[in-house]
This record gives structure tokens, sequence and C-alpha cells, in this order.
């Protein structure tokens, strides 16, 4: 599977349409690395897709950065996979906070419920990074 490093995580690319990142643990995501995240994301992607934020590991957000994240207008619906209860928690928050940008925003406790609402045509993407 395609992935690119940046300076808090990953992004693995599952298929033409849809991109998933990993938080590094322990991380605080600020304004500058949601920079770098869509600056990725507007290189590789020529044209709308849907993006699944992976809150496997524990990581915190800045409020600011709460705000920018996921505002790019080529993506098209945005998952959070949460699998614990605390993560489910942070996922409601962050989906929850005003962006400029409408776009559509649903948490899940399972991943391939995320994916196939991402993208019902994708097929079960194998978690590697765990």
């Amino acid at each position: 599977m395609e992935y690119h490093d940046l300076s808090f995580g990953k992004i693995f690319i599952i298929n033409d349409d849809l991109a998933e990142v990993v938080v590094d643990g322990g991380i605080e995501i600020t304004t500058t690395m949601v920079s770098e995240f869509h600056g990725y994301l507007l290189a590789r992607f020529q044209h709308p897709f849907g993006l699944l934020i992976n809150k496997t590991n524990a990581y915190s957000t800045e409020f600011n950065a709460q705000t920018q994240c996921g505002t790019l207008k080529q993506i098209k619906r945005i998952a959070i996979y949460a699998p614990t209860n605390m993560a489910t928690l942070s996922a409601n928050f962050m989906a929850s906070v005003p962006r400029d940008v409408n776009i559509p925003i649903k948490v899940f406790n399972n991943r391939d419920d995320a994916l196939h609402w991402l993208d019902p045509l994708a097929l079960p993407v194998a978690n590697h990074y765990n």
C-alpha cells in the first residue's frame, strides 16, 4: 500500500479516491501540521476524495488546528475511526467543531464501516499499521 510519512504520522493511499491518516501517539497537532497534511493531499489528489482519520493512537489537537483540519473543498467526506470510548469522545467533539466548509463527517467504531461509508465500492483494506 502506498503511504507518505508526515512529521506527525502517515497518510495511506487506499485508492485514487480515498486516503487514511494515522497520527503518531503522543503528538499535539498544530496548524503547521494541518498545513503540511493539506499540502500533501492537494499534491496527491487531483479530484474529490474521501478521508479516513484513524484515531487508533492517542493524540491531541490545538483548537485552531481542529477548525482548519479537513477544510479542503476537495474532500467530499470525512470518516473518523474511533476504536475506544475516549477516541469516540474526542472524535465527536472534533466532528462538531464549526468549519468554514460544510463537509459531511461521521464517527465510526468499526474501520470497515467507515471505509464503506466513504467509498461503498472499496474492498476491505487491511490495517497494516497497528
